[in-house]
C-alpha cells in the first residue's frame, strides 16, 4: 500500500525491508521526525526519514535487547531497555495509516521510539553493557 493513499503521492512505499545505507544520519532523522508537528516535510523526505528510523529500529533493537538480557532480572536498566525495545518494535510494526497526516504521525511515533532506544543503548554502554 502506498504511504499516502488518496493523495496522489505514492512515495516509494514504506516497508520493513532493508534498503541499504541511508544518507540521513539517525540524529537528523530523530530531529526531523520529532519536529514534524511544526513543519510538514515533502512526501519524499518523509519517506526517507521514516525508512531511516525503521532501519535504525531494526538494527538496534536486537543489540539493545541482547545487552539488556545479560543483566540481572531485577535490574531497572534491564527493564527500561527491554521496554524501549518492545515499544519500538510495536510502533514499527503498526505502519502508517491512510493519508499524509497519518504518515506524519507514524514518523513522529517512530522518532520518539527510536530516541528512547538510542537513550537506552547509550545507558547500557555507560553501565557496562551485558554485565
Amino acid at each position: 500500500m502506498p504511504p499516502f493513499p488518496r493523495t496522489a503521492q505514492t512515495g516509494g512505499g514504506i516497508t520493513l525491508a532493508p534498503t541499504g545505507s541511508s544518507p540521513v544520519s539517525i540524529g537528523q532523522a530523530l530531529r526531523e521526525a520529532t519536529d514534524m508537528q511544526t513543519w510538514l516535510p515533502a512526501p519524499p523526505r518523509l519517506s526517507e526519514v521514516t525508512e531511516r528510523l525503521l532501519g535504525y529500529i531494526r538494527e538496534t533493537a536486537p543489540a539493545v535487547e541482547a545487552a539488556a538480557s545479560g543483566r540481572p532480572v531485577d535490574c531497572l536498566l534491564r527493564r527500561a531497555a527491554l521496554a524501549a525495545v518492545q515499544e519500538a518494535r510495536q510502533r514499527a510494526e503498526a505502519g502508517p495509516g491512510n493519508g499524509y497526516a497519518s504518515a506524519i504521525t507514524f514518523a513522529r511515533s517512530l522518532g520518539k521510539a527510536a530516541g528512547q532506544l538510542l537513550h537506552q543503548e547509550r545507558r547500557l554502554q555507560r553501565e557496562g553493557g551485558g554485565r
